[in-house]
């Protein structure tokens, strides 16, 4: 799990500082693009969202809307982690958070997000199972679930199968400034 409030630019920036003598992974290019998103078809990355909204909803809080643009980084970061599968740290080393804190910042300055949260989960199996499988390994753990339950209005998914059957997600929870949008508004009038 990890969180990035909007006020660590400059955390952030030298954690980019750090990721440089990190180790030689094939890297992701994320295009942006804003905008909800309706996905509540038979996938995976939908049924992940409908079990995410139905806990949300035994918690009191309201469900998260897809954001094509938080959609889009997740999928690709989902790509990233099966190119370069073995090459984390951790037991399977097949997860990891490389890259959050560029997608983080990424999302405050072109998509508006005040904070922005991500989990990432892999598991191996049945197709059918694996929206259960990731919700639950993630419900189960504190530091997700918070995510899961957190003071978020907007969620992107990203779903990649490879060809084992290993299926990697990411998913990434952020929240729309709607004072970040008045004030691009007003600062239009100019």
């Amino acid at each position: 799990m990890k969180t990035i409030p909007c006020n660590l630019f400059m955390a952030a920036a030298g954690a980019v500082l750090l990721a440089s003598c990190g180790p030689q992974l094939e890297s992701t290019t994320v295009l942006m693009s804003t905008g909800p998103v309706s996905k509540t078809d038979g996938s995976i990355a939908g049924s992940i969202q409908s079990e995410v909204n139905a806990y949300r909803a035994t918690k009191g809080k309201p469900a998260l809307e897809r954001h094509a643009g938080l959609d889009r980084m997740a999928q690709q970061h989902s790509e990233f982690m099966r190119r370069n599968r073995g090459k984390f740290g951790g037991a399977s080393g097949n997860l990891t958070h490389y890259g959050f804190e560029e997608r983080a910042l990424n999302a405050q300055r072109t998509m508006n997000m005040s904070n922005v949260a991500e989990n990432v989960a892999s598991c191996s199996g049945h197709y059918g199972s694996a929206a259960d499988t990731l919700f639950n390994a993630w419900k189960g753990s504190s530091s997700h679930e918070q995510n899961i339950r957190g003071q978020f209005n907007a969620t992107g998914i990203g779903v990649v199968v490879d060809e084992d059957g290993t299926v990697f997600a990411t998913q990434l929870f952020g929240s729309v400034s709607h004072s970040q949008m008045a004030m691009t508004d007003r600062m239009r009038q100019f």
